[in-house]
């Protein structure tokens, strides 16, 4: 489903390769996911969308390259979805992620030498010239 997500997945067809009827496909299926077959799809489109949406990508382009067919469209399922429209979600992750540049040191810190230890190192170095000896 995933990789014919942007071309129209006929859950028939699914259900057909599996050897199922429809409807038991259906139940199967949000059974393991907790969605329909047609809302789980849905829901994949809008966490590619929101992929796409922190990039530069027009929001007109992310409307055609998560598959749906107008603007106004998937403007409203990505508001009942997510409480927000593409545009309002794309600032509020910048916005986000402008504001996550404001951790204090100490969290910065303690963040980066989780991945690479070598970076406590760094950040000791880069504040050296501000330690002062006289506290």
């Amino acid at each position: 489903m995933l990789r014919d997500m942007d071309n129209c997945v006929r859950i028939g067809e699914i259900a057909q390769q599996c050897n199922l009827s429809r409807s038991h496909f259906s139940r199967a299926f949000k059974k393991v996911t907790g969605h329909s077959p047609q809302d789980w799809l849905l829901r994949m489109k809008i966490e590619k969308a929101k992929r796409l949406l922190i990039t530069s990508m027009a929001i007109t382009d992310v409307v055609y390259e998560c598959g749906f067919a107008d603007h106004p469209h998937f403007t409203r399922t990505f508001s009942r979805l997510e409480g927000v429209t593409p545009k309002a979600w794309r600032h509020n992750f910048h916005h986000a992620i402008a504001s996550s540049h404001f951790l204090s040191s100490a969290d910065w810190r303690e963040r980066q030498t989780e991945t690479n230890p070598g970076t406590l190192l760094a950040v000791l170095d880069h504040q050296r010239p501000s330690v002062r000896a006289d506290h």
